[in-house]
């Protein structure tokens, strides 16, 4: 009997190492490819997710430096900004979204671009309220039909994709003035929180006069887009 019951004793034990084992070597597996796993980062956008500057020709964009971060830590799998366009109008990426239209660079649908990413950047009506406010002063109807475009692309985004999203906020541009720009933005911070979407606000950076290359253009310097970039990394990190 005292055998039986050692023997008994002994077997419980056994079982116990192999699960501690087990246990362990799953934790190791696990933490490894942690680590090991690389990020794909999707931009879309207007010219200012491009890195336009006042001289009519792309420069480093916030997407850009965001790509460079990412290598330093070799830690990028793909960059994608095919889907980034000066003129770009949220209506327009609705539709290129609606659509499924090919990139002109991988030639793969940009839903099979988006479904595959691990973070997307989205920045879109800078361009569009900037240029609408040379023709005519920012009325209330021009941001509730942004608004419901935006909820649109939110809407069609999450439908496939539940990942991370960083949208940047707006800031001001020619005639589309700050107050226009703080009812925007607290707009869509709401509409970011209905689809769990980070939203990053850069209307004091964007105050500061040492962020442009021109007195006369919108467009944020290369020094603006490194610290947005900066930004979005840390909060992608958390």
């Amino acid at each position: 009997l005292y055998i039986f019951i050692c023997g008994g004793t002994m077997k419980r034990r056994y079982k116990l190492i192999i699960i501690i084992c087990i246990g362990i070597i799953l934790t190791i597996i696990i933490n490894s490819l942690k680590v090991t796993s690389k990020t794909s980062i999707v931009a879309l956008g207007d010219g200012f997710s491009e890195g336009m500057t006042p001289y009519n020709v792309a420069g480093m964009s916030y997407n850009d430096y965001l790509k460079e971060l990412y290598l330093k830590d070799n830690n990028l799998d793909d960059y994608n900004h095919e889907f980034t366009e000066e003129h770009l109008t949220i209506h327009m990426l609705n539709e290129i979204i609606s659509n499924n239209k090919k990139g002109k660079l991988t030639g793969l649908p940009i839903k099979q671009v988006l479904a595959k990413a691990d973070l997307i950047t989205i920045s879109i009506g800078l361009n569009e309220f900037a240029e609408k406010s040379i023709l005519e002063k920012i009325n209330k109807d021009m941001i509730d039909s942004y608004i419901d475009e935006i909820n649109i692309l939110f809407s069609s985004i999450r439908e496939f994709y539940q990942k991370d999203i960083i949208f940047i906020g707006l800031y001001p541009a020619i005639n589309f003035k700050k107050s226009d720009v703080v009812e925007v933005n607290s707009k869509l911070k709401l509409l970011c929180g209905k689809y769990n979407i980070n939203f990053l606000d850069i209307l004091a950076l964007s105050l500061k006069k040492d962020y442009y290359l021109e007195d006369n253009s919108y467009y944020l310097n290369y020094n603006a887009h490194e610290q947005i970039a900066n930004l979005i990394y840390d909060m992608y990190k958390k």
